[in-house]
């Protein structure tokens, strides 16, 4: 597993921070095909950032008590890894659609 080095300081898990916070469309930022390891660090990484970074309806749904609201890590991951249909595939493959649908 290596990474491109413009990530290479901080590896696949700040790569899918970033990319997260970012919504980036430099592809060095995103896990290669094939590369299990290297897709599950991004993940937890992306995943990471969907948890400390909750958008404006899962800020109101946590203040309003019902937790139900807000984007979805699943919503979030389409939104943002759907052009590329092939790497969307291969982290579904990891078992995020085993994920809670609402963690915030």
């Amino acid at each position: 597993m290596t990474c491109p080095a413009k990530v290479a300081d901080f590896g696949w898990f700040g790569a899918g921070y970033a990319v997260f916070g970012t919504a980036t469309a430099d592809r060095d930022f995103y896990p290669p095909l094939d590369d299990d390891e290297a897709q599950r660090q991004w993940l937890a990484g992306f995943g990471a950032a969907w948890v400390e970074c909750p958008d404006d309806a899962a800020i109101a749904s946590i203040l309003d008590g019902d937790w139900l609201g807000g984007e979805s890590v699943e919503e979030a991951l389409v939104r943002i890894v759907g052009d590329q249909r092939e790497l969307l595939r291969q982290l579904w493959a990891h078992g995020l659609s085993t994920v809670a649908r609402v963690i915030h």
